[in-house]
Parts: structure tokens; C-alpha cells; sequence
């Protein structure tokens, strides 16, 4: 275990500047993979020397979901936005789209449910045209996507993403993850 904590900070390291930069321009993708980031922090920081099967697991899968997520973004920022790191926060939502579809992708896959790939592959063709050609991203982009989804997901299946299943882990890990600010209507006492 002790090997994997090391990787992990010694990924952590290299990585930790974009992630900070993505947390301070409030990006959407911070917000998207912040779940996964703050439990394997507290993890390798607060649980190390307790680790069991289970936590380790948690490590494990967290680091591989995490380092894919922000290679994925990188990818984008070098292949697509030339390193300007501006023009890729105007289509962080996007690419959070596309991450998410890759999630879905995986998920699809895992409950042995075909079919779906042509759709996926094209709706993620969709938006990385979107992002290459500099286009306005439309309003109701959402809607549409949401449309597309639930054509083909089966009404039976619960898709529970990584990051739902690490929001989970944060709360009986008891990591407030969402700080939420106590506001006074009124005259101040």
C-alpha cells in the first residue's frame, strides 16, 4: 500500500498545479473529479497507516479513475486548445460532457448492454468538433444530450457513477465536501 500512496503523490506532484488551477477558475471539471481528489487525499494523508482491504481498493480504483480523468484533460488542453488554458475553460463544460459520456460508456459496458457505442461515439464526436471549431456552445446543449442519453439507457439500469459512489465514500469517511454557508435574513443581533 505504501507503494501506491507514494505513486499517487508523486502523480499528485506533477499534476497539482493544473488541478489548483482548475479548483481556482471554479472550472466544472474540478468540480466533476473534486470527489475522487479529496478522498484519496485524505486517504494518503489522514488514513495511511490504516489502511485495509477495502481502503485500499478505494485507493487503487480513485488513483486509476483520477489519472485518467486529468490525462484526458490535458490531452485536450495540448491537442485542441494549444496550451491556453483560457480557451479551454470556455469548454470545460463540454469536455466534462465528454467525460461523462466515457463514464456512461464504461458503465453500459459493464452491465453487458449493447448497442450503445454508435451513439456515444458520435455524440462525443459531436463535441470535440464543437471544441476544435471554436463554436458557441448552445444553451440547451444539456437537453439535448440528456435526450440522446436517455434513448439509449435502458430505464431499468441505476447508473451510479465513480464520482456518486466517491461522494458516498466522502460522507462514512465523514469528508465535508461541500461546505455549506449559514446565512442570517435580517438585522444582525
Amino acid at each position: 500500500m505504501e507503494f501506491l500512496i507514494r505513486e499517487y503523490k508523486s502523480w499528485l506532484s506533477e499534476k497539482q498545479a493544473f488541478i489548483d488551477h482548475l479548483k481556482s477558475h471554479d472550472s466544472t471539471l474540478y468540480a466533476r473529479i473534486m470527489p475522487v481528489y479529496e478522498v484519496l487525499n485524505y486517504l494518503s494523508d489522514e488514513l495511511k497507516d490504516q489502511m485495509n482491504e477495502d481502503l485500499q481498493k478505494i485507493m487503487q480504483v480513485g488513483f486509476e479513475y483520477l489519472y485518467t480523468q486529468i490525462d484526458t484533460c490535458q490531452l485536450y488542453l495540448d491537442k485542441i486548445f494549444n496550451q491556453d488554458f483560457h480557451v479551454f475553460l470556455d469548454y470545460d463544460r463540454i469536455i466534462a460532457y465528454i467525460l461523462y459520456l466515457e463514464d456512461l460508456r464504461y458503465e453500459l459496458h459493464e452491465h453487458q448492454i449493447e448497442g450503445h457505442e454508435i451513439v456515444i461515439d458520435r455524440l462525443t464526436k459531436e463535441l470535440e468538433e464543437m471544441m476544435e471549431t471554436r463554436s458557441d456552445i448552445p444553451e440547451s446543449i444539456n437537453l439535448y444530450l440528456d435526450n440522446e442519453i436517455n434513448q439509449i439507457i435502458d430505464k431499468d439500469i441505476s447508473f451510479h457513477s465513480i464520482i456518486d459512489i466517491f461522494v458516498e465514500i466522502a460522507e462514512t469517511l465523514g469528508i465535508e465536501l461541500y461546505l455549506e454557508s449559514d446565512y442570517v435574513v435580517g438585522k444582525d443581533v
